[in-house]
């Protein structure tokens, strides 16, 4: 992503979020690529650049800026949250064997069309409106 720690900056005040050393240091790590961490995965990242940093502290930070939207969750599994560093709009494949969480990325026209078929659907067999959907995608096998 190529990221300039003024530019974390500028996002951080631009999600209203005060950008103090740590939080500059924490966003600027998260967000200079995507990636999909847990919050355990994101206090060894952070502590290996910021060893003072508090676990509470870093967790959080983590509430704050997903509350803020600087970064996104995704619960695969009850309970256990990833942070999304790619707040653009985007679904997820999980490779199961591995772990591994890749965006996947729909062209405009494939994704109306997926959505609007996934929202019909979802009100034919419940009665409900879906919003704000999105798509995980498992991958199992060899």
């Amino acid at each position: 992503m190529d990221l300039s720690y003024q530019k974390t900056k500028e996002l951080l005040e631009s999600h209203g979020i005060r950008p103090t050393s740590q939080r500059l240091e924490m966003a600027h790590l998260l967000l200079e690529k995507h990636q999909h961490l847990f919050a355990e995965e994101v206090f060894h990242l952070v502590n290996t650049h910021f060893p003072h940093a508090s676990r509470a502290t870093i967790f959080n930070n983590l509430k704050l800026f997903a509350e803020k939207g600087l970064l996104g969750t995704l619960e695969l599994k009850s309970g256990v949250t990833h942070f999304d560093s790619n707040t653009g709009v985007h679904h997820h494949a999980l490779d199961e064997s591995s772990g591994e969480i890749v965006d996947i990325e729909l062209n405009d026209s494939l994704e109306e069309k997926v959505l609007k078929e996934l929202k019909e659907s979802y009100f034919q067999k419940t009665g409900k409106e879906l919003q704000n959907a999105k798509l995980v995608i498992t991958l199992r096998g060899k």
